[in-house]
This record gives structure tokens, sequence and C-alpha cells, in this order.
């Protein structure tokens, strides 16, 4: 009887506990700022001017002969003409023949200098997906207030967006005290080794050290594509994952498919595939947990009283979020199954076989980890694990997001979005990203272009019918000028 009271008073504690923190779990309040005043933004200008940045056919290939250097030349010397205040304001260094770093000389030197980032090229588009474009994929149409066209949002918007908040705020009389960077990398759709790696040696070598930076990576998103949150969400990336693809390949004798061994190449191969995708990668909260701290108390009935005690409810966690391909990438190391190959026809096994498995690479976790981890579970003499073309990067450094600098960022957003019901909050990227390359510069490296979107328009960034709204992208250079005058404060 003794015991029964004891476990009823260890229960109603803990009930009790839970209970308090799922009360207290609430959002944080947010008091919205005035804006800059945005009239001499001309919205049909700023519209036209993206409208023919995109155009041009900057297009990073995975084949360097078919790359045209000419193109972005042309693009630049369009940039020359389309921001004529900036060109005679600002200095342009050319990094590497094609990658733009501009700089703007602020009257106190004591301030380390900050930098925006984005990048001139963009991907192709698939000859067989052309005819399903509603507008030329490079015709840079505006049609019922919106501008179409590869790099709309992906991301000639942050390079013609940035560059009109300098251009704007310029003609109004603005000068900095804090000294600006710009810099456009011209290969980030293939790693950026060449542009954005090389503009981040250049500044190391020279050591500069860097108040804050601002490349894409995350952005606004409308309610339900997290599960359970319907508010808008702003997803600011402090950190990104690493890349690596492993290329997986069986040999056989081969021969007539009449004659089949119990498992040819390519069924060694698919077993190897099935073991993979069946024992995913051990979920890691820790970078994740900030951010449903801060989206968990919007979050209605069950699930705001699980995301309020995760000292105690963690596994339950563990498992919402592996329920979501959105949600589950955020705390794992994600296998993804992506290319394969056999025999050239149908009646002939395979004397050899393969596939390409692409891994997005958790924090604390390495390619020779992941690549070791693989092996493990492949447990095969006979299969050979390589690199695809030895390429492959480890996560990225890990920035703050309790400083001035992550805070400048949120005010910013809350300053175009006049939005209350907003969540700003610090997320890992799953994508990767220019910023990994100037890890090193500072310690307050961020990812956010300010584009919106709804679950039915995800899958546009590198996808079909590519398109930014015009008062959208009129937000985009609302909140590049809010970042530079708010940095100057």
């Amino acid at each position: 009887m003794k015991l029964l009271k004891c476990i009823l008073a260890a229960l109603g504690l803990l009930i009790a506990v839970m209970a308090l923190k799922t009360a207290t779990f609430t959002k944080q309040e947010v008091t919205l700022l005035a804006p800059l005043n945005d009239s001499s933004l001309d919205k049909q200008a700023l519209a036209m001017r993206l409208s023919k940045a995109i155009q041009f056919k900057t297009i990073s290939h995975m084949h360097p002969e078919d790359n045209n250097p000419q193109v972005f030349r042309d693009f630049h010397a369009f940039l020359k003409t389309s921001f004529p205040a900036l060109h005679q304001q600002l200095s342009l260094e050319m990094v590497n023949e094609l990658s733009l770093l501009y700089f703007w000389q602020g009257s106190d030197v004591s301030l380390k200098p900050m930098l925006i980032m984005s990048h001139q090229d963009v991907v192709p588009v698939d000859s067989e997906t052309r005819e399903r474009w509603l507008h030329a994929p490079f015709g840079g149409e505006i049609s019922d207030g919106i501008i179409w066209g590869r790099g709309a949002i992906d991301i000639k918007s942050g390079v013609l967006g940035s560059m009109e908040a300098v251009e704007s705020l310029i003609n109004n009389g603005f000068k900095p005290k804090r000294s600006l960077y710009l810099a456009f990398g011209h290969d980030e759709e293939i790693g950026g080794v060449a542009g954005a790696k090389k503009i981040a040696e250049l500044l190391k070598k020279r050591q500069i050290e860097v108040e804050f930076i601002i490349d894409e990576g995350g952005s606004i998103v409308a309610g339900g594509i997290i599960p359970g949150v319907e508010d808008p969400i702003a997803l600011v990336g402090i950190a990104e994952k690493g890349y690596v693809s492993l290329k997986i390949t069986s040999k056989a004798v081969g021969g007539h498919s009449s004659m089949p061994p119990k498992h040819s190449a390519l069924g060694v191969i698919a077993q190897a595939l099935v073991d993979l995708e069946n024992q995913p990668f051990p979920a890691n909260l820790r970078y994740s947990k900030t951010m449903f701290d801060n989206i968990g108390p919007a979050m209605g009935g069950v699930n705001r009283v699980v995301f309020a005690n995760m000292w105690l409810t963690e596994p339950i966690v563990e498992s919402i979020l592996s329920g979501s391909k959105t949600t589950n990438a955020s705390i794992r190391t994600t296998t993804a199954v992506t290319m394969a190959k056999g025999s050239s026809k149908d009646n002939i096994l395979p004397s050899e076989a393969s596939a390409v498995v692409n891994f997005r690479i958790m924090p604390g976790e390495t390619v020779e980890s992941v690549t070791e981890h693989v092996a493990s579970i492949v447990n095969n003499p006979n299969i050979i694990i390589t690199s695809v073309k030895g390429f492959g990067n480890n996560p990225s450094s890990v920035s703050v997001s309790d400083n001035q600098n992550f805070e400048l960022i949120k005010n910013s957003i809350y300053r175009v979005t006049q939005d209350k019901d907003l969540i700003v909050t610090p997320y890992l990227v799953m994508a990767g990203t220019d910023a990994k390359h100037y890890s090193g510069l500072s310690d307050s490296i961020y990812r956010f272009a300010f584009n919106r979107f709804k679950p039915d328009t995800l899958d546009r960034m590198h996808g079909i019918n590519e398109q930014i709204k015009v008062d959208d992208y009129v937000d985009v250079v609302r909140f590049f000028r809010e970042l530079i005058v708010g940095a100057n404060l």
C-alpha cells in the first residue's frame, strides 16, 4: 500500500511538472517596429530588371566544356548598366574571372564589415520538361503579378535584390558606417569551388574579419509545411549538412538471362540498397531542439505537451519527426538511393551492376564516418564502395543564434512582414550553399533568402515553373535594405 502511494505521488508530481512546463511553453511576444519608407521603390522597374536578369542563361553544367563564360560576362555588363550608382560608389573585384566581389567602404573602420552573398548561376532545364513550363524557362515573363523563369527564387532574386537595396540607399543619400561586401559566386550549383571558395580564400588571405554573413538557405514557409504548426515560420539557417554520394558496385560473370544465378550482380546491389534504406542513421536532435523550442508553443493539443517536455518525451519526438520527410531530414543523416545501372539488354545478366546513394550529413558526422557506416551495413566484401568523382564535403561550422547579429536578421524579417504570428527560428539547412566555404570568417554565418513557400510551391526550386510574385520580390529588396540600415544603427 505504501509503495502504491509512493508511485501515485511520483506520478502526480510528474504530471504537475509536465503541466507547468506546458503552461509556460509559450510563444515569444513580438514588438513590431516601423519599416523603412519604401516609397522610392518602383515595383515595376524592380520586376523588369529581375525579368531581364533571368533571360541570361548563366547555367552551371556538370561538364565544364558545356559552360558558357561569355553569358556571365554579358550578365556582368547588364548589372553595370542597371546599377550605375552602385558601380560608381562600390569597388568591384573580379575573382577567378567570373565571380564578383563588391566593397562599400564604411566611415567607421573599427566596425567589422557585413557580407551579403548570393550566386549568379542557375541549374539547367531538362529538355523533356520544357513543354510543362507555363512560360519559357529563360523568358523572364511577367504575367498576373508573377515573374517566371529559372533563377526567380534560386537565386538571381538575391543578386538583384541586394543590389537594388544598395542602389536605392545610395540614391537616398545613405552613407554606411559599417563596410559592406557583396559576394556573388558563379558556380554554386556545382559546389562553388571555383567561385565562392576562391572569394572566401581571398578574404581569409587578407585576414578580413566579418561581423556576419548572410546567404540563401532558409525562407518563410507557410503553416502546414511543418506538421502541427499552422503559423508561418521564417527558417534562418545556422549550419548546413554535408554531402557525399557513394557508388556501390558488384561484379559477376554475367551471361544469358535464361540461366541466372541465385542473385545476379544487380540483385546483390538491390539487397544492399534495401539494407541501407531499412537501417537509417541514428537520430540527433541536438541541432533541431532550438527550432522546436521556438515552434513547439504554436502546436496544439498533445504535440504541445510532447514538445514542452522533451526532457522526458525525446523518444516520442524522434518518432514524430521521423514520420515526415521534411522533419526527418532535420534530425539525421539521410539516405537517398538516386541512380542504378545493370546490363544493357533485358536478356543479359549484368557483369557489373552499380547504384549511387546520396547522403546529407549531420553536423558531428563526416564523409569518412558515413562511408564506414555504409560499409558496415552492406557488409559484403564483393561490393566495392567509392565516392562519386571523389567529391564530398563535411557539414559546415555551426553559427551562434543568441547574439545581436541573429537578432538583427530577425528584426529585419519582422519589419518587412509586420506579422506577429510569424515565428523566426534558427534551423539546420538540409541542402548545400556557398556559405560553407566561408567558415572561419565569422561566427555568425546565416542562411536566409526572403522567399515565401507554400506546400504546393516548395518543389519549384530547381523544378518546373520556377517563379516569384512581384510583391514578394519587392519584399526581398526591402529586407536587404532593412538589414543594411539595421547593421549601421
